[in-house]
């Protein structure tokens, strides 16, 4: 997803602004390894700085915009000075679920994305979606690393009873897990179990895996960030602007009617 940004951010100021030279750090999720990464920027005089997926606090954050033009990608913050853009989760999340209770599944689990960056989002439209149609919402604690996702999956698999019909993971590496997982075991999918993820990143196409997931544009929100900043680097307005785009669902081989 990362790798989709990036690649969007950088081909719009090819395009736009070959002047600008894009500088990356990768924070690692961590929130003293961002505050470095930013101290970094700014002592480079940065004309601008772009956060994807930060672990930065709102306060913080709001802090840098006022200091200098910023955007945050990935995730929803009430700012007037920072540009925001994100993908609409809970949207995202209705389609998933949505689309397996179509093929007659009841009995979903949901395996999070722990404290990533709109995981509570896309619980909580699980929730309700299932909710809405009379159903039990099964939820499991994942994180977005397949890490998190083979350890929600092999909970599941070490518990007692019949195995939900059908899993949502909050993302596609923790869905490719659920995957390897469930084959390992002897389970097929989709004919025992259906599987949807969520991002679509380019790994999810392949044909071992052929994923059904929800895509979020990486891309077109690294080139609307950068448009944004752009902009605000020539007119000198320093209020920050907040973009919802929409996700799409892609329907592959994992997911099938019960």
């Amino acid at each position: 997803f990362y790798a989709g940004v990036v690649d969007g951010v950088s081909s719009y100021i090819n395009e736009m602004q070959p002047g600008l030279v894009p500088l990356i750090l990768h924070g690692n999720h961590n929130e003293t390894e961002e505050v470095l990464a930013t101290r970094r920027f700014l002592e480079l005089r940065a004309e601008w700085l772009m956060l994807m997926g930060s672990a930065l606090s709102s306060e913080a954050i709001e802090r840098l915009g006022q200091e200098t033009p910023t955007a945050v990608i990935g995730r929803w913050l009430e700012s007037d000075s920072v540009d925001v853009v994100v993908n609409d989760d809970a949207l995202g999340a209705t389609l998933a679920t949505t689309h397996l209770l179509e093929m007659g599944h009841q009995r979903i689990a949901h395996i999070t994305g722990g404290t990533g960056n709109g995981a509570r989002t896309r619980e909580a439209s699980f929730r309700q979606v299932m909710e809405g149609a009379g159903f039990e919402p099964l939820v499991l604690e994942g994180t977005y690393l397949q890490s998190g996702g083979a350890a929600a999956i092999r909970r599941l698999l070490d518990e007692p009873g019949a195995l939900p019909t059908a899993i949502f993971a909050a993302n596609d590496l923790s869905a490719i897990a659920v995957i390897d997982a469930l084959r390992r075991t002897g389970r097929r999918v989709p004919e025992d179990v259906s599987v949807i993820g969520y991002d679509d990143i380019p790994m999810a196409g392949l044909e071992p895996i052929d994923l059904t997931t929800v895509n979020q544009p990486a891309n077109q929100m690294g080139r609307t960030a950068a448009r944004l900043l752009c902009k605000r680097r020539e007119s000198g307005d320093r209020r920050g602007q907040q973009v919802v785009i929409a996700p799409e669902l892609v329907v592959r081989s994992t997911t099938r009617p019960i």
